[in-house]
């Protein structure tokens, strides 16, 4: 297959998976944002095909090279509502510590369990 009409299709299946979502929050009124339920369906679809689409791969890379960027709309609206979060930062900096030591202690023991499994298969 011809290079443009691969990364053709694997940017019509990110963008199929975006839209999907945004349809679904907007007849569910899910209170998530359509681009997460997006991500997830994206997310659920590759471990059906039991690898990565190399055609979803290359048209995600610049992607995520340029993430940084996707960031900027988020800061303009933290800055937007300063008054609000500066009354509340003593809970969000509690949150954001609570929530980075669970996501860091749950990762590690993922890790921990799926290395002693490799480790066992590889002793078989």
């Amino acid at each position: 297959m011809p290079p443009l009409i691969a990364n053709g299709l694997g940017f019509t299946g990110i963008v199929c998976c975006y839209l999907f979502g945004e349809w679904v929050v907007n007849l569910t009124g899910v209170p998530l944002p359509g681009a997460l339920l997006g991500m997830l369906l994206l997310l659920g679809i590759l471990p059906l095909r039991q690898r990565s689409p190399g055609a979803v791969a290359r048209v995600a890379q610049p992607l995520l090279g340029h993430m940084s960027l996707l960031f900027v709309p988020a800061v303009v609206g933290v800055m937007l509502f300063w008054p609000e979060v500066k009354e509340n930062l003593a809970g969000i900096v509690m949150a954001l510590v609570a929530t980075t030591v669970i996501s860091m202690g749950l990762t590690a023991w993922i890790a921990q369990r799926l290395m002693g499994k490799k480790v066992r298969e590889a002793g078989k």
